[in-house]
């Protein structure tokens, strides 16, 4: 076949899918929003906000990165997508909570107040949390039904639904004076702030459940309730991070979406119809090459006996005019 017959026509074909990749745009998106939304103190980082956006949004880019799409093996189109639901699934858990409020047990009570709410623990919700300004002072009286001394003693936050200990003693205090009241005047709550997000890696700012616990001789109590503390939305740290890394996952999501097929070069044979393809006319091609190559076959093969037929029939007159006399011999 000679470079005469050949042609290359530029077509576009559809690129593989692309879930894994989806996935992963789509999960990084979900995490991004979960935390905007607790930075900006519109929900905490629950079961259902974190698993359940992280979910959702990497079932979305699933289906993004195959729309459109030649479809990939088994492996890769399923993990991802059982990775998905399960994300969601395990996030849904947390839709029994949505109401939840505060908690307090072993008799022990927490009375609170600042500058802008003043609540007690048990009164705190995920939709109503306890208001506190960072600059504010918010003094708290604490109290239990009876001393307790040598205690033990944490404070934790809650993300994702596990707490996170953000504080603690090593060592039993001995609360040699049997108080069972604890009144905490802090003048300025950006320092404890600061302190706690030191010791947590995380700035503390937006809507937390936060926890406790107090165990020693004479009592034990545990309990808790949902703190907010007010800051404009993107003006911390981490809401900036996160608004950064979710732009970055979403213009991927979106090349996903938009980029889904590329240029490919196809070869053309020229078999006397102009514009079809090789791979299009092959089987055809072939046929009416067997059914032409018989046709001329059989026409040369017919030619040949023709003129055969005729060189013999040339002889026979040669030979019977040497036999018969002529009349000028007679």
């Amino acid at each position: 076949m000679t470079d005469e017959q050949q042609a290359v026509q530029t077509a576009r074909v559809k690129k593989g899918a692309r879930p894994w990749s989806g996935f992963f745009l789509g999960l990084i998106l979900g995490l991004a929003v979960a935390l905007i939304l607790q930075q900006a103190g519109i929900w905490p980082v629950d079961r259902l906000l974190l698993f359940g956006s992280a979910g959702l949004f990497a079932l979305i880019g699933i289906l993004i990165g195959g729309a459109g799409r030649e479809r990939v093996g088994a492996f890769s189109s399923i993990v991802p997508l059982l990775l998905a639901v399960a994300l969601i699934a395990y996030g849904a858990t947390g839709l029994s909570s949505i109401n939840e409020s505060g908690e307090l047990n072993g008799g022990c009570t927490v009375e609170a107040s600042s500058d802008v709410d003043s609540t007690v623990v048990t009164d705190t919700s995920r939709q109503d949390p306890f208001e506190v300004d960072p600059d504010g002072g918010p003094p708290c009286l604490a109290t239990s039904p009876a001393p307790i001394t040598n205690h033990l003693w944490k404070i934790y936050v809650g993300v994702g639904g596990f707490p996170v200990t953000v504080a603690d003693n090593d060592e039993p205090e001995p609360n040699t004076s049997g108080d069972q009241e604890n009144i905490g005047v802090v003048a300025d709550v950006s320092s404890f702030v600061d302190e706690v997000s030191e010791v947590a890696g995380v700035e503390l700012t937006g809507v937390f459940l936060v926890g406790g616990d107090i165990e020693g001789e004479g009592g034990a109590c545990d309990g808790f309730g949902f703190v907010r503390l007010t800051a404009d939305p993107l003006t911390t740290l981490i809401s900036q991070i996160a608004a950064g890394v979710g732009l970055l996952a979403l213009t991927g999501l979106l090349v996903l979406a938009f980029n889904r097929t590329r240029e490919a070069e196809i070869v053309v044979e020229d078999e006397g119809v102009e514009g079809e393809s090789y791979a299009e006319v092959g089987g055809a091609g072939a046929v009416g090459a067997a059914a032409s190559g018989a046709e001329i076959g059989s026409t040369t093969a017919t030619g040949a006996h023709e003129r055969r037929e005729g060189v013999i029939d040339e002889e026979a007159d040669s030979e019977v005019d040497e036999e018969t006399p002529h009349r000028d011999d007679m």
